[in-house]
């Protein structure tokens, strides 16, 4: 006869008396911890800020990720970002973060990823650009509304990115008033 329920008969009102038995122990650790101990887990960041005028204006930061490899996917892991704010009216603050499929960024500049493991020399596959402007062209998977303040998406590898292929991140904000802006997105991902 099976047991099919792990523990004591579903009749009872409280479960507590295991009657299935582990043939051995394990330890089970999301997959990003054994990406991040063999080196093969990254993040790059950008951030952009501007000290806007009495009649405000708007503050972007870019992120694109090019899979150059023919093998391996990169995963993401989690994304992050925020908005920052130097005033208190902060009913005239606008804010959208946005990931896109693909898109395009205008005047990219190179962005350096770094090894979440201190010790390895390991490099990404990805090709990370930034830009001051907006993402062009592309699909978005996500958007959202941000207030002031820090955010973080967390997609445990969810969101994948195979080989060929772009992932573009976008964080704009605005202000109708005078104020200090600056917007910032990192992301975390492993590869296999």
């Amino acid at each position: 006869m099976s047991n099919f329920h792990v523990f004591n008969s579903i009749n009872n009102s409280v479960y507590s008396l295991a009657t299935n038995t582990i043939s051995s122990p394990a330890a089970v650790s999301p997959p990003q911890y054994s990406a991040s101990i063999n080196g093969n887990m990254f993040s790059a960041f950008t951030t952009n800020s501007a000290s806007l005028g009495v009649l405000g204006g708007s503050v972007v930061t870019s992120l694109r990720m090019n899979n150059g490899s023919s093998t391996k996917s990169c995963y993401i892991i989690s994304v992050a970002g925020g908005v920052g704010v130097g005033l208190s009216l902060l009913s005239s603050l606008s804010a959208t973060y946005t990931m896109y499929r693909g898109g395009t960024l205008s005047s990219p500049s190179g962005v350096s990823t770094n090894n979440a493991n201190l010790g390895s020399s390991n490099t990404s596959i990805m090709t990370v650009t930034s830009s001051t402007s907006a993402v062009s062209g592309g699909t978005a998977i996500i958007s959202m509304p941000v207030v002031g303040g820090p955010f973080t998406l967390n997609f445990n590898g969810a969101i994948i990115v195979p080989p060929s292929q772009t992932l573009s991140l976008n964080m704009s904000a605005s202000l109708s008033v005078l104020g200090v802006l600056s917007v910032q997105t990192s992301v975390f991902w492993w590869e296999a």
